[in-house]
């Protein structure tokens, strides 16, 4: 008698069979479900995961929301019946002076749009509506506490990086804070006023984040390790990373890298890149 498999592993073959079915690359999966490549792996491979990433995974591969959970139990998914077409930039409902709508009027076309697409009902788009008065109102009092000053060196990267991958996630500051508690090797939460200083791009120099901050932020957000902290090095100390093409090597520069000086460093990492084993 043949053991059941795992119930993770049983979880990873079916997004496997799944991703075929629909003909998606990995990296369509990761952009739609907005996780990173490396979270997507860990779960390829049978590693549970958060319940916030199956969802965003179950939307990505158009199942019914609680099919993860079906899986786990030895059930069958179910595919959305009407699955969602993406829609290219130029067809996205929006703001357009063609069409003569203000902003409020293009903000309740699209909202309404994207909400049958993802299949929301009234209830899920009642408590959107909250979450989103709450982001409004905790951003314009970090305005009002800590006036936007612009970082010294570059752009803000990372605070950028945070802000669109929080909204993308539909996750509170306070939501935020409570999962870097759960990250690995974290002491406690990051604080709320903090992250929303981050966000804001007003840290104080005494506040910069440091590996173990980021490290959590990182695992909040389902984000690359690797991306935070370059993030964080292009907005905090004006550290430039420049990779080669195979992805092996970096090369470090303080300051902006021109296209000639990438050129450079290109040709000096492939003259010093490590050789193949025989």
């Amino acid at each position: 008698m043949t053991a059941a498999p795992d119930p993770f592993v049983r979880l990873a073959q079916y997004i496997e069979r799944r991703i075929a079915e629909l003909a998606l690359e990995y990296a369509e999966v990761c952009r739609r479900a907005t996780i990173s490549d490396e979270t997507l792996i860990k779960i390829r491979k049978g590693t549970k995961a958060r319940s916030s990433t199956y969802r965003k995974l179950e939307r990505a591969l158009q199942w019914e929301h609680d099919s993860v959970a079906a899986i786990l139990a030895g059930r069958e998914p179910t595919p959305v019946s009407t699955p969602a077409v993406e829609q290219s930039e130029e067809q996205a409902p929006g703001p357009s002076s063609e069409t003569g709508l203000s902003p409020s009027e293009a903000l309740r076309h699209a909202t309404s749009a994207f909400a049958q697409k993802l299949g929301l009902t009234v209830d899920d788009l009642e408590g959107v509506f909250q979450a989103v008065r709450r982001d409004l109102a905790e951003a314009t009092s970090a305005r009002a506490a800590h006036p936007l000053n612009p970082p010294s060196h570059g752009t803000p990267d990372l605070s950028v990086m945070v802000l669109e991958a929080r909204l993308a996630a539909g996750l509170t500051l306070e939501d935020v804070a409570r999962l870097t508690a759960e990250a690995p090797g974290a002491p406690a939460g990051l604080d709320v006023g903090w992250l929303g200083r981050l966000e804001a791009a007003s840290l104080a120099p005494d506040e910069f984040p440091e590996y173990p901050q980021l490290d959590a932020v990182a695992y909040a957000l389902n984000l690359d390790p690797g991306r935070v902290q370059e993030a964080a090095g292009v907005q905090f100390m004006n550290v430039h990373s420049v990779w080669s093409d195979d992805g092996q090597s970096r090369a470090v520069g303080v300051g902006p890298v021109s296209a000639e000086d990438r050129q450079k460093l290109q040709v000096l990492m492939q003259m010093y890149r490590r050789a193949p084993k025989k």
